[in-house]
């Protein structure tokens, strides 16, 4: 690893331009990571663009500098331009360029800078430069702390800005630090953050008491649409396109709704399926060592971590339903 470290510290040091990538819809931990990486390399005096396929939700824009994140789906020409004229191109919160959306994975594919990755999931693509990789890590974000320590340990780069974009990543990507991937050395690494001084209780009330009415009413049809099959283990929900034109919630409003079926009595495996654009995204959410990862990659052209995945049906919600009714006792099965 000290390798890499030291691979990692000359390309930053010996390069001027540099551009930050994540995954689409994009969560706490993909801007999270993102933002803190932008003002560690913002502060050694670098050139630093930050871009994502498409909007991020409400709730984290009261991060530090925020409205540097520049959604692909608005800002393509300029994007397109930046990632080509980049010496380094960071690759954070997702293991594959497909998940970067087929407009944005279509620029990627074609730059010539160094690719970086930085990730937590499971089974990444080979065609990065430099890979650090660790599906033990509860977030990127804790990664991403592990990386800049590792590499710019010399320097004082922990600043208050950087330690909020990482809170904010770990708190959101372990469940408020419940899941099992949540180690002694997170909370010491979170301990270190919180030495740095930001405001960790207005992170939360941001994260989670900013819902507006429109999100509880999209919140209502989902929970009316909830099931419980094979003898009350799985759970299933849904929402259509429909219900978010008649609600008048955007696509990322429906941040945290994968995980509220798993939160049911005797459930151990949920989903929730969200139609897009003539697909439908399914998020799989399982406890203990019900394996979700194995199940998504079968059945929906997906994977992520044991229990948390996600994937894609290319067809309708009922029939999305229909096989995820017929095929999930496997993962419920699979210990």
């Amino acid at each position: 690893m000290e390798e890499k470290f030291k691979s990692l510290r000359k390309l930053i040091e010996t390069k001027t331009n540099f551009a930050i990538t994540t995954h689409i819809n994009p969560d706490g931990d993909a801007i999270g990571s993102s933002l803190a990486l932008y003002h560690f390399l913002k502060n050694i005096g670098k050139q630093v663009i930050v871009a994502g396929p498409n909007d991020a939700p409400e709730n984290l824009r009261f991060l530090p500098e925020f409205e540097v994140y520049q959604p692909f789906t608005e800002y393509s020409d300029n994007l397109t331009r930046a990632l080509k004229n980049a010496d380094v191109v960071f690759a954070l919160d997702f293991n594959t360029l497909s998940r970067t959306g087929e407009a944005m994975k279509a620029v990627l594919a074609d730059v010539t800078a160094s690719k970086v990755l930085i990730d937590h999931h499971l089974q990444p693509d080979q065609e990065f430069n430099l890979a650090f990789s660790d599906s033990t890590s509860c977030s990127t974000c804790e990664l991403l702390f592990d990386v800049l320590d590792g590499a710019f340990s010399h320097i004082n780069w922990l600043t208050k800005d950087i330690a909020e974009c990482l809170y904010t990543g770990i708190v959101t990507d372990s469940g408020s630090f419940r899941f099992d991937t949540v180690k002694p050395e997170t909370h010491r690494k979170v301990a270190r953050l919180l030495d740095t001084g930001f405001n960790h209780t207005a992170v939360h009330e941001y994260l989670y008491d900013s819902n507006s009415l429109e999100r509880f009413k999209l919140m209502t049809i989902m929970l009316s649409n909830l099931r419980v099959i094979l003898d009350g283990v799985v759970s299933v929900s849904y929402i259509t396109e429909c219900d978010l034109q008649a609600t008048g919630c955007r696509r990322e409003d429906v941040e945290g709704f994968s995980n509220m079926g798993l939160s049911l009595k005797g459930v151990v495996i949920s989903a929730f399926m969200r139609e897009e654009d003539g697909k439908i995204r399914i998020s799989f959410r399982s406890k203990g060592d019900h394996d979700v990862n194995l199940y998504a990659r079968k059945y929906f052209n997906g994977g992520g971590h044991k229990n948390a995945a996600g994937g894609t049906f290319y067809g309708s919600v009922a029939e999305a339903l229909q096989l995820f009714k017929q095929t999930v006792h496997e993962a419920v099965l699979t210990r």
